[in-house]
């Protein structure tokens, strides 16, 4: 019974992280003309919680089903490394959605993937050198630096999320986003602390590998099924998902300054929140004032105004300024196919 409850969550967790991965892929399809950043840290996290739901899904059927527990140097490999691309990318998604400009991010930015990367390949080494391909090991010293590095791996995400998580927080307004960002860190530590902790009980000798791995399993199941789910539900209701302004309609040339601006963000594929910004932003407003107007955080303001620069191909407002008062409709007709 347990058995078909691990293998049901794992499938459908499988679903709702394709779906996913199928949504963000569709969102960054149809936002090509801007800044895509926020979108692709999503879509690694997301595909990195499919692949990682995909390796035990299929390595739970190898063993209960076909009843093969051996595990040769590749899944040994990726075994030791997947767990902690799964706080990598969260970590990176976290920095995407937050987007804090502290001095104190620039530097946990310049050392994070490269601390993550040096100790994934040293996992990598430790898993295939130390351990064999029965996850056991010959010696104690080896079973001391296989149960010393789950710890030092284990608080290296916890570490690296909170640090991202304390110095941006506090600038993020976006409920939305505050409530998503927490709930999916408690998950993706405990998930990994959950299989340190497994891990280390083995070569402890506290529980047999059999038991632990049947733990995992169920526990790392369910958990990626609500990660997924819970960033399904996010992706849609944020407001860098694709609704754009659908309908076209035909303009005369002769446009008025209100009727040019609904042009340029139809054809740019600008966004709802990034159309209101861009207007403000032409009336003179500055980034506080349009995130008091809008109720949002000034590095909200700061993110959209990147991206309605990119779309527009401008550097700054005062370019801005005189593309719309020039009224290039030659410009931007092709683009939102018309004429």
């Amino acid at each position: 019974m347990i058995s078909n409850t691990i293998f049901i969550t794992y499938t459908i967790m499988c679903f709702i992280g394709l779906q996913a991965v199928t949504l963000v892929i569709m969102i960054i399809k149809h936002n090509d003309s801007g800044s895509t950043e926020l979108l692709k840290a999503a879509r690694n996290f997301v595909i990195i919680s499919v692949i990682l739901g995909l390796f035990y899904y299929i390595t739970y059927y190898r063993e209960l089903v076909l009843h093969q527990f051996t595990a040769g140097i590749f899944l040994r490999a990726l075994d030791a490394v997947i767990f902690y691309a799964l706080g990598l990318t969260w970590v990176k998604l976290i920095d995407k959605i937050i987007a804090s400009p502290s001095p104190r991010m620039d530097w946990w930015r310049k050392y994070t993937d490269k601390a993550f990367a040096c100790l994934m390949f040293l996992s990598a080494v430790i898993y295939i050198f130390l351990l064999d391909e029965n996850y056991r090991t010959h010696a104690i010293w080896s079973e001391a630096v296989v149960i010393t590095w789950e710890v030092v791996l284990g608080l290296t995400v916890v570490v690296f999320t909170l640090a991202y998580i304390l110095i941006g927080y506090k600038d993020l307004t976006d409920t939305a986003s505050r409530g998503y960002i927490i709930v999916i860190s408690l998950l993706v530590n405990f998930n990994n602390l959950w299989n340190n902790t497994l891990v280390i009980s083995v070569f402890t000798r506290e529980r047999s590998l059999n038991i632990s791995l049947s733990m995992l399993y169920g526990i790392t199941s369910i958990l990626l099924l609500v990660i997924n789910l819970f960033t399904v539900l996010y992706l849609y209701k944020k407001d860098f998902s694709p609704f754009y302004f659908g309908k076209k309609e035909q303009v005369s040339r002769e446009l008025t300054e209100e009727a040019f601006l609904d042009l340029v963000a139809q054809s740019r594929r600008l966004t709802e929140r990034e159309r209101d910004v861009m207007i403000l932003a032409y009336q003179g407003l500055t980034n506080p004032d349009i995130a008091e107007k809008l109720f949002i955080s000034k590095h909200t303001v700061k993110r959209h105004m990147h991206n309605i620069f990119e779309k527009l191909e401008v550097a700054s407002r005062m370019e801005l300024v005189h593309l719309i008062q020039s009224k290039d409709y030659s410009k931007y007709q092709d683009a939102s196919g018309e004429g």
